[in-house]
């Protein structure tokens, strides 16, 4: 047996130019918007999981991976609400027939144009997504898991201009990857710059800024300086976002095979 599990998603996810978007053979995405009386956009989200103890939580960790992918591709945080789940005959059927949030309005799109520079985004993250569906457990078990969750985290906090949090879940995000023994800062510094440098040159800089960027997490979670150079975050944020990236890419999915490659460096 067959489920479909439903959820909503608010914030930007699908671009103008597509209305649906197959992501796997479970998993489609469609748009869909709130009502007159409602404030934001969402997308339906249909995931179809086998029918066992568990399989919300199946369904939950393919649209958790999905939407962290989403963040760490084009650096937009939507969220998610989980709905309910209806029999499937066959994955065909994936998307058929909705059986929640009644209160929202389907809209269908013509003229998708996947070519377009707006569907960018949400095309790579599906082709990341389907790379690496297979090892989602893995992934979010790990220390790459928790620093792809503080990265989204980082992400939403930015959105909302509470830049002290960003700093913080990006330290978080930064430790999961890099951090072992005592000297946090020594070991961010060292790791993480050796793995993202393309030359020497760029190593030391990146050091540099990443050990000013610790020293402000650190005056920050201690509550002394309060005012944050946005300048320093976004460069420490793309140097996580980097880092990450690399991870899953070499497919170094727990934190001693990181360990080990970076420290080879």
């Amino acid at each position: 047996m067959l489920k479909q599990v439903e959820f909503l998603i608010q914030g930007y996810l699908l671009p103008l130019t597509m209305g649906r978007l197959q992501v796997s053979p479970s998993f489609i995405i469609e748009d869909a918007m709130a009502k007159k009386d409602s404030k934001g956009f969402f997308a339906l989200a249909f995931v179809g999981v086998e029918d066992e103890p568990h399989f919300f939580r199946m369904a939950r960790s393919k649209m958790d991976l999905f939407l962290l992918l989403h963040t760490l591709m084009g650096g937009q945080a939507a969220t998610h609400l989980l709905g309910a789940a209806t029999p499937l005959s066959k994955l065909d059927d994936l998307g058929e027939n909705r059986v929640t949030f009644r209160d929202y309005e389907k809209i269908n799109l013509l003229n998708e144009d996947i070519q377009s520079p707006f569907s960018k985004p949400i095309l790579s993250t599906k082709e990341r997504f389907l790379q690496l569906e297979k090892d989602m457990h893995k992934i979010m078990d790990e220390h790459v898991g928790l620093a792809l969750q503080y990265y989204y985290y980082a992400v939403q906090a930015d959105g909302k201009r509470r830049y002290p949090e960003v700093v913080v879940d990006l330290a978080i995000a930064a430790e999961a990857l890099f951090s072992t023994g005592r000297d946090h800062k020594k070991n961010l510094k060292r790791r993480l710059s050796s793995f993202i440098a393309e030359d020497a040159l760029e190593r030391e800089k990146i050091a540099e800024r990443i050990g000013d960027f610790y020293y402000l997490r650190g005056a920050i979670v201690h509550g002394g300086k309060k005012k944050v150079p946005l300048a320093d975050v976004r460069a420490a944020s793309e140097y996580i976002r980097r880092a990450i990236d690399k991870v899953l890419s070499s497919k170094l999915y727990t934190k001693t095979e990181l360990i080990k490659e970076v420290d080879k460096c």
